[in-house]
């Protein structure tokens, strides 16, 4: 089965598009995860019915913007968009929980990490399950979306209940996990945290698959991985992520002979992502004067990062808050990746003008030599060669900047709610064979 380009859909009947239209949407989710757009998009198309999130921050954002980090990101985890009625948060029950988690991560074994992960899942999808018991639900027009570790009780619960449910499956799984080993491997003493997840975690993504009614996936990348790991193709949903087009503010054209390239990552500095492959870009890189932003929560060994040559500035972890102006001070947007479900920071970096320089192991957004430029995992001297030649023609960077901005366009939140009305519909309906379509 070939899944290769931006989305995959069915052949829907007009009724089928109809009757998506009826749905009202259950959703729930951990964290901030998509800026909320999976309740954002329900709820602009009026289809939004609950939104279940383990913290909301209603009041006192003021105060914690001028806190320290950890207090200053729990301050984003709020939409004023979202009606205050339909939020229902959990903040006294998991604030403890998630506290203690993020300062005993640095020292726990990948065993311990997976073995937390699931106990707080399985402490949420709880939470969430009995809320709903209190919930009058109707198997013709309601439906659920839950995200992967976090809803397995839920939907065993809704399953029982008649309602239609989907687990969005954020990243490709083992397959992903299989290419972590292996580049460990290959760059001995840079992991943090090498090794596997323990077969329980798999077991619980598993049990999700398994109960979900369908599996919805943000990539060809991640359906492609999932097939492997033996779900159906026919229970497969692929929606690209989506940001919210409408409510980013314009930016000034880049300057076109700015004195210096500067080249921007941002996202978790582990091996995945491919930071490995950006540094062997850097160190070629390093007569040059382009200069490497590097802004993410550290996720390799000190020795690793004390290899980094001295073209390449650590910026640490950035809250949402900051993100605007990172994005200000970049010309382009890298993303070597090794794996990712779908990396949304490609739209955000798009949004702000950014080309960007990406792998095929991602969502396909970039359409190369025209918003971006697409060059193969693994290959730090090809990177380089691809941002050596956006530093010679400022020209194509303005041209790429200019398309960048008009592609994000094709990925807005009310299209992508309708999207996942429409396939959801479907899957409800005798399933016909898969065909390929352009998500724009």
């Amino acid at each position: 089965m070939n899944l290769d380009r931006h989305s995959v859909s069915r052949n829907l009947p007009r009724e089928a598009a109809h009757e998506s239209a009826g749905l009202r949407w259950i959703v729930s989710q951990e964290g901030s995860r998509q800026s909320y757009g999976v309740p954002l998009a329900f709820h602009r198309l009026g289809a939004l019915r609950k939104f279940y999130v383990d913290t909301w921050c209603r009041r006192g954002r003021n105060i914690l913007r001028r806190g320290p980090k950890g207090l200053r990101a729990l301050s984003t985890h709020f939409n004023a968009e979202l009606p205050s009625e339909r939020v229902v948060s959990f903040n006294s029950s998991v604030l403890f929980a998630r506290a203690k988690l993020y300062f005993q991560r640095n020292g726990m074994s990948l065993e311990q990490i997976s073995a937390e992960y699931c106990r707080f899942g399985k402490h949420f999808a709880e939470l969430v399950r009995e809320e709903l018991k209190r919930e009058e639900l109707n198997p013709d027009t309601d439906a659920f979306f839950g995200f992967n570790t976090n809803c397995l009780e839920t939907i065993e619960y809704l399953r029982g209940q008649g309602v239609f449910t989907v687990v969005d499956q954020v990243d490709p799984g083992k397959v992903e996990e299989d290419l972590c080993v292996e580049e460990a491997a290959r760059w001995p003493g840079w992991a943090k945290t090498p090794g596997r997840m323990p077969q329980s975690y798999w077991d619980r993504l598993t049990a999700e698959w398994d109960a979900a009614d369908a599996v919805l996936v943000n990539s060809p990348w991640s359906a492609e991985a999932l097939i492997e790991q033996g779900v159906p193709a026919s229970k497969i949903m692929v929606v690209p992520l989506a940001i919210d087009v409408a409510g980013g503010t314009p930016v000034a054209d880049k300057e076109a002979a700015a004195a210096s390239l500067k080249v921007l990552w941002l996202g978790s500095v582990i091996l995945r992502k491919g930071i490995q492959y950006l540094v062997e870009a850097a160190r070629i890189l390093q007569k040059t004067k382009i200069e490497f932003l590097v802004a993410g929560p550290v996720g390799i060994s000190a020795t690793a990062v004390n290899s980094f040559p001295p073209n390449m500035r650590l910026l640490g972890r950035i809250t949402r808050d900051q993100l605007s102006e990172i994005y200000r001070q970049s010309d382009v947007f890298v993303l070597p990746t090794l794996s990712d479900g779908f990396a949304i920071t490609q739209l955000e970096a798009m949004a702000e003008g950014l080309p960007v320089v990406v792998t095929p192991n991602c969502g396909r957004v970039v359409t190369d030599g025209v918003d971006g430029l697409i060059v193969p995992a693994r290959n730090g001297a090809v990177l380089a060669d691809a941002l050596v030649r956006l530093d010679e023609d400022r020209e194509l960077l303005q041209r790429m900047s200019a398309n960048a901005r008009l592609t994000v366009q094709h990925y807005n939140l009310p299209a992508n709610g309708r999207l996942i009305q429409q396939l959801a519909a479907e899957c409800r309906r005798p399933r016909p064979e898969l065909t390929l379509a352009s998500h724009a």
